[in-house]
This record gives C-alpha cells, sequence and structure tokens, in this order.
C-alpha cells in the first residue's frame, strides 16, 4: 500500500502563448461541467505471442534523480527508491475498489480485521510467510515496525506524524515517557492487535496505521546509531517477504532484484528477476524505442511526443491524483500555534478577486495546447479526479474563460481602473500588482505556461509579474512559498494525493502543506465531518465529501487547472497488461509474461 502527499512545471512559440492567451470569451455566466481529456489512451494491452520461461523482466525508473539506495519501504523518501520497493515488496494489504484496506482477506500476506466496537485492528500473519533468508515473519516483525515509528531517539523520521498517536499509548511512547506502545499488542507469534482511541474511516485508507513491515533483528541493528541509520541493512539490504529480494545495487544507477525462494506464493512467480535502471526524462524516448527496457511509468508529456507512433510498444493510461493548481497566498503559517493564520488584508484577500483569475483564464486550451491534451480541466476544488471513484463527480462546475465575468466580479471587489492605463488599481486606488511564483521544471512549455497565465489575467485588468522577473527554481520556490514570503501573492503547485482522499492534510488549520495559508470555520467543520467516527456509512461520507469538495470551491483559495493521466510503456514482448486488473491485485508484475528473450526495438 503506498501513501503519497507529495508536492511535485524554453519558451514555445509566441503564436501558442498569443492564442492560448486571447481564445473564448464566454458570454453566458453559467459554469461549464464535466471534462475528459483529448487524448484517452488504452487501459489494457494485448501483444499475444508464446511465454517463454527465465526471462528478467526489465523496468526504466524515469526521473533526473539518482537513487538514493533507501530501499525502505516504510522509511523511504525519494520516488526513485519508493519505484523499486513498490514492485518488491508489494504491500502487506491488498486494497479494495476505493483504495480501502481489505478485511478479512485470508489469502493476503496480513489478514486486518477492524473491530469497531472495541476500537482494535487485529493483524494476523499467513502462516506461510516468510522473509527472504527463509525465517517466519511473525508478530515481534510488526510490533518492532511500530516501534521503531515511534521511535523518540529517530528524530530525523518524516513519516512520523500525529496521525499514528490514535494508537494507545503511541504519543507517550514518542514522547520518551513510556518504554513500549500500550495499544501494540503481541497475542502470539502470528497475532498483533492494535488498540485505538478512536475508529474513523480514514484508518481504512491507511491514517494511523502502517502498510509494510520491516524484520525486527534488522530494526533493532539500525536503531543502535541512527546517525548511521541511512547506512544500515534495514535500508540498503532489506530482507523481504514480497516475490522479490535486492541481490545487486549499483549506486545510484540501477537494482537487480531476484525472485525470493521463500514467497509463499512462489508458485505463481512467472518473472524470475527483474533489472532496475534510473533514466533521465531526456533519454527516455530514445531508451524506448531501442528496446532497453520493457515497463516505464510516471512518462512526460515529452517521453509521449517521443514515442506515441513507436512501433515496438503501446503507451496504457488512465486518470491520477495529481492536481496542478494557481494558489493565493493570504495568510502566514504561526508555528508557535501550528496553526494558518488568514490575512484579511491579503491582495486576493476578497474571494471574488480569486475567482475572476479562475474565469480570465482558458484552462481547456492550456490542456489541450500546453499539455497537448494530456491533461484536462478539474471539477470543483479539483480534489477528486476520475481516479478517485467513489467522490468524482463528473458534473461538477470547473473555471471555464468569461472575462466579462471576470471584469464584473473584479469591480464588485472595487478593483478599478482609475488611472485609464488598462491595469486596476486596489481599493484605495494604488497601483496592485500580484507577484507570481512559478517553477522552472525543465519541461519545454514551463516559459509558455507562465506567458499565458500573465497574458490572460492582464486581459481582465490584472497586473501579474513573475516573482523576480523569472521563472522559479523548483528549490527556490519550494523555500520561499513554504516561508510565506512576503514577495509571493500567487504561486503555481501540484499535489499528488495519497491512498487516503481526505484533503485534511493538505488544506487544514494546521497542516503547514496548506501554502494558501487559508481557512474557514466552515471548512474546517467540514473537514472535521468527513473523518469522523460515524463516517463508515458511504453514503453519509459521500455527501460529506461533497459539500466539503463545493465549499473549497466557492473559496477559490486555489485555483485547479489541471488533471493528469498517469501514463506507462509496455513493450510488446510483455504478453499481456491490464492497469484496471493490476489495482486489484488479479495480475500483479510477477505474474507477468514475455514472448522473446529481449524487449522489442522500434
Amino acid at each position: 500500500m503506498e501513501k503519497k502527499k507529495m508536492l511535485k512545471v524554453v519558451s514555445s512559440a509566441m503564436a501558442l502563448t498569443m492564442l492560448l492567451a486571447g481564445c473564448s470569451s464566454a458570454s453566458n455566466n453559467k459554469a461549464s461541467k464535466g471534462t475528459k481529456a483529448a487524448v484517452e489512451f488504452k487501459t489494457a494491452v494485448d501483444n499475444g505471442g508464446n511465454a517463454l520461461s527465465g526471462q528478467q523482466l526489465k523496468i526504466g525508473i524515469n526521473s533526473s534523480d539518482p537513487l538514493t539506495g533507501m530501499f525502505n519501504p516504510v522509511f523511504a523518501l525519494e520516488a526513485t527508491d519508493n519505484d523499486v520497493m513498490k514492485y518488491t515488496m508489494n504491500g502487506a494489504f491488498p486494497l479494495d475498489d476505493a483504495n480501502r484496506l481489505k478485511q478479512d482477506d485470508k489469502e493476503a500476506p496480513v489478514m486486518f480485521h477492524v473491530d469497531r466496537e472495541k476500537k482494535e485492528v487485529t493483524l494476523t500473519v499467513h502462516k506461510d510467510l516468510k522473509w527472504s533468508n527463509g525465517e517466519d515473519v511473525k508478530a515481534d516483525d510488526i510490533v518492532a515496525t511500530y516501534e521503531l515509528m515511534g521511535n523518540p531517539k529517530y528524530t530525523e523520521n518524516v513519516r512520523y506524524s500525529d496521525e499514528y498517536e490514535v494508537i494507545e499509548g503511541m504519543k507517550d511512547y514518542h514522547d520518551g515517557k513510556a518504554k513500549n506502545i500500550s495499544g501494540v499488542v503481541k497475542k502470539d507469534d502470528k497475532t498483533v492487535v492494535l488498540k485505538y482511541t478512536e475508529i474513523k474511516p480514514a484508518l481504512l485508507w491507511g491514517n494511523g496505521f502502517i502498510g509494510e513491515f520491516l524484520n525486527k533483528a534488522q530494526v533493532e541493528a539500525a536503531s543502535k546509531d541512527f546517525t548511521k541509520f541511512a547506512e544500515a541493512d534495514l535500508n540498503k539490504k532489506p530482507l523481504s517477504y514480497g516475490p522479490y529480494y535486492l541481490d545487486k545495487v549499483v549506486n545510484g544507477e540501477s537494482v537487480l532484484a531476484k525472485a525470493n525462494p521463500h514467497f509463499y506464493k512462489k508458485a505463481d512467480v512467472k518473472i524470475p528477476e527483474i533489472q532496475f535502471k534510473v533514466v533521465s526524462p531526456a533519454q527516455a524516448s530514445a531508451v524506448l524505442k531501442n528496446g532497453d527496457v520493457d515497463l516505464m511509468d510516471r512518462l512526460t508529456t515529452g517521453i509521449w511526443d517521443g514515442t506515441k507512433d513507436a512501433k515496438n510498444g503501446s503507451i496504457l493510461g488512465e486518470s491520477d491524483s495529481y492536481i496542478s493548481y494557481v494558489g493565493f497566498k493570504l495568510g502566514k503559517f504561526n508555528k508557535e500555534k501550528g496553526e494558518a493564520e488568514v490575512n484579511p488584508n491579503a491582495k486576493a484577500a476578497d474571494k471574488r478577486v480569486r475567482q475572476a483569475f479562475g474565469y480570465a483564464v482558458d484552462w481547456d486550451q492550456i490542456n489541450e495546447k500546453v499539455y497537448k491534451g494530456l491533461r484536462f480541466t478539474p471539477t470543483g476544488s479539483g480534489f477528486y479526479p476520475p481516479s478517485v471513484k467513489m467522490f468524482y463527480n463528473a458534473e461538477g462546475e470547473k473555471y471555464t474563460k468569461n472575462v466579462e465575468k471576470a471584469k464584473k466580479l473584479l469591480d464588485e471587489a472595487g478593483l478599478k481602473d482609475t488611472d485609464g492605463d488598462g491595469l486596476r488599481e486596489d481599493k484605495n486606488g494604488k497601483k496592485l500588482t500580484f507577484n507570481f511564483a512559478i517553477r522552472n521544471t525543465g519541461q519545454d512549455f514551463d516559459q509558455t505556461l507562465a506567458d499565458t497565465f500573465v497574458k490572460s489575467w492582464k486581459e481582465v485588468g490584472l497586473d501579474v509579474k513573475l516573482v523576480d522577473g523569472k521563472l522559479m527554481a523548483p528549490k527556490d520556490w519550494s523555500q520561499r512559498v513554504q516561508a510565506d514570503d512576503p514577495a509571493i501573492d500567487i504561486f503555481q503547485g501540484a499535489w499528488g494525493l495519497g491512498s487516503d482522499p481526505n484533503p485534511g492534510g493538505l488544506v487544514s488549520k494546521t497542516t503547514p502543506l496548506n501554502y494558501q495559508r487559508y481557512t474557514t470555520e466552515e471548512l474546517e467543520k467540514s473537514l472535521t465531518a468527513m473523518g469522523s467516527s460515524d463516517m463508515f456509512d458511504d453514503v453519509k461520507l459521500k455527501e460529506a465529501y461533497q459539500k466539503f469538495d463545493k465549499q473549497f470551491r466557492e473559496e477559490a483559495a486555489w485555483l485547479p487547472f489541471s488533471w493528469q493521466q498517469s501514463m506507462i510503456w509496455v513493450n510488446k514482448r510483455v504478453k499481456t497488461l491490464d492497469l484496471a486488473k493490476l489495482k486489484t491485485g488479479e495480475q500483479t508484475i510477477y505474474k507477468l509474461e514475455l514472448t522473446a528473450d529481449a524487449p522489442a526495438k522500434n
């Protein structure tokens, strides 16, 4: 089970920029509804052929960053390292169609059972589950993993959060007030009982819960000196109870994983080896067409453009949980209080101003032209794309370009052009400039995207300038946005949502990740309701999420402008691949069949 809540855009032709800035000025005030990408993908491929045995699967990791060598399924920090782990460990718990932990699955590596009355979760290790050294996976391993998560001496642990403090005794243990976690109880060698102060629906999405487990002996060895934690075998040579273990690592570049001879379903493993190789985005198209890898996901727009007509493979795609947005700086984060404080005098404090920013831009054109039809305009708050099936609203409202409506909203907010220069002044008649922070991510459309925004906003009289007059380096962007740099009024950002669809971790009053620094009493009430213990009724839960979705859109603290599709390259020698079946576990990587001695070349 992968949890992710992570932050994650020269110049193209001026004609494209002008086209995007000046297109379609709709006259009606009714919000547009529904959305889909201009480019749609198949979600499955059947290449046919006869399967060969003993073949090595080659997986490309699309990244500009090297492997860091932190191969820990619980504490890995980098996407490159995690890409290796997600295929080798496979997770302790299967998920259902709503990405929730599947209960009472006797075939799972660890069976998960919730008793809401007792406020307990029982974890039962499969009787045949073994580590790659042949030793049994035991309850002690689960206990050791939870103790490592809460270990007060592990001060560099960024994975620990107060979400784990719903486990009885976890806070006392983490604060150094107890020698063990009272709510993590070994019942027998194969059973652990987790005792909670309360059971909420978020638990089923993995909140307050660890989805992988580590070997006790390796945990104890790594915990002796946390200054050398990253170099411990727990991270460099972790034991695995999954289908593969790590056999050979070439620092930064590649990993060879071999089939775990003690895997409890080893009879189902058809791929004896997996070779992982880091591939830079600039070289990816050539690597794929040259037949160097069988699979590679997280394809970029540029890679798609360079391989879409290739004959030696296919690109599959589906809606992802990645959101790009324009956010407004509406306050600051008070670190002492641990909460966002809204500034009533922020330049965009009036929500009508923020909404006007939304109606000034043709978001559909950006997704069709800049992103070449691979992305599409979000509806509602943007939090629930089609991949979040339970809460996605296909008929939800989205921003569509309406210059007259944008101008009217700005007039009503008191922002008017008093000196006749075409740009609006503030309510007091003083010059008003919004400083825009947008990143240089190395994509060839970065500058075009920035220019499009600026020109579109100027069309309705909003003077917007790039911070320091240029695109920002990602590190500089992160530091300054997080620090609430007063030189930033608006910013372009992006999030990849995790398995838990509750957005509280991104927009609540108490999270530092609420970069907008915006909250209202009504939004906080809705977030609390969404996470309450009476939301195990899916009808009630959906109603609560839909209510928040409408509220957050209305406040317009951010303008969601792009949902993306995740794309994966599949070489022709892979007999079949079905993304839907991969999600449900009906198909797994280790069950893939290869029909040739090497990947096909273009």
